[in-house]
């Protein structure tokens, strides 16, 4: 009879593995098991072979371990010897050095090598905690947006990622592995999408109290669509500043935003925070915060710190008839 312990184990992986199909890890926005581009696919792959490597050397270890309970030797001791320099030694060695190799390879299709297909860039720079996107070779010069990157489907990208402040960690998993934004660096990875699509990320790196609000979207879309993309991202937004004292609310974003955010989408912000130019056709607020609607908007000109306590935008002292205008002409002035 099979002793309790082993019974135990082979029970353990046996709900491990009827488990795996419910874990929920297939078509997610953020799950590695459903790649979508060559960045992605290779990681996808080092996952299978670690997982079935894992399955192998768990039932391995399962089955010596049975084996040594059901057969001991006559005296009473297991060969220690060569467990010791099989088991412990020249077994791992040979597994990390075969991943090692694997994993090395498979990270070729990340980096920006030389090729003669025509490349996209986007530059993204993280902050406590949003992301800052600019196009710097749109026709007429470089454009800037937030938390929303737009490419083309089919088309090497790469992104040249950098940080503000601290260290943040820039993944799109669908799209390919995760490259750190390091402070005075400018780090670069390549990037495709095989298909139009949403594809989601996050800031894979600790970055404060906010890290787990700092989600991005990346969104790719068929390649002969891409110059009007970008076309109604440099119509959106402000630029003639005459504009900015019109109504009420737009000379209260001058008060009290203007300093922050910029509203020509050819504009830096001068100081960090997002340019809004196209807020109004953006999905998300506060960096995946809040869904973009009207309401969110005047709940989060109002709340923005109980909704993203610690966020680095001060609180503007205004009634709620400011908050209320401010909101009309960002709806107004954002939408290309």
């Amino acid at each position: 009879m099979m002793p309790k312990a082993c019974r135990h184990a082979l029970r353990a992986g046996v709900c491990a593995l009827l488990a795996l199909p419910l874990a929920g890890c297939f078509e997610q926005p953020l799950s590695i098991l459903d790649p979508a581009g060559p960045g992605a696919a290779p990681i996808t792959q080092v996952w299978w072979v670690m997982f079935w490597g894992s399955l192998a050397i768990y039932l391995l270890v399962l089955g010596l371990a049975t084996y040594a309970l059901l057969h001991r030797r006559r005296n009473g001791q297991a060969p220690r010897r060569a467990l010791l320099i099989g088991g412990g030694l020249a077994l791992p060695i040979v597994v990390v050095f075969l991943l090692l190799a694997y994993g090395i390879r498979s990270g070729q299709a990340m980096l920006p090598l030389p090729t003669s297909q025509t490349v996209f860039r986007v530059d993204v720079r993280g902050h406590q905690w949003w992301w800052e996107v600019s196009y710097p070779d749109a026709p007429g010069g470089a454009l800037y947006s937030a938390n929303e990157i737009h490419i083309p489907a089919g088309v090497p990208v790469d992104v040249h990622v950098s940080t503000e402040d601290v260290i943040h960690g820039f993944w799109v998993p669908r799209l390919g592995g995760k490259i750190d934004a390091i402070p005075g660096r400018t780090n670069v990875i390549r990037l495709r999408a095989d298909a139009p699509g949403e594809y989601h990320g996050v800031c894979a790196e600790y970055c404060g109290v906010q890290h787990a609000r700092m989600a991005l979207v990346v969104y790719a879309h068929p390649a002969e669509d891409m110059p009007a993309r970008l076309a109604a991202l440099a119509g959106a937004g402000v630029d003639d500043p005459a504009d900015l004292q019109d109504t009420q609310g737009a000379r209260d974003f001058t008060q009290h935003c203007l300093a922050c955010h910029a509203m020509n989408p050819r504009e830096r912000s001068s100081q960090p925070g997002p340019n809004l130019a196209d807020l109004g056709v953006r999905a998300m607020l506060g960096a995946g915060t809040l869904e973009n609607t009207p309401e969110a908007l005047r709940d989060w000109l109002r709340h923005h710190q109980a909704r993203k306590p610690g966020n680095r935008m001060p609180q503007a002292g205004l009634p709620d008839a400011g908050f209320d205008a401010i909101a009309d002409f960002l709806e107004h002035s954002s939408t290309p």
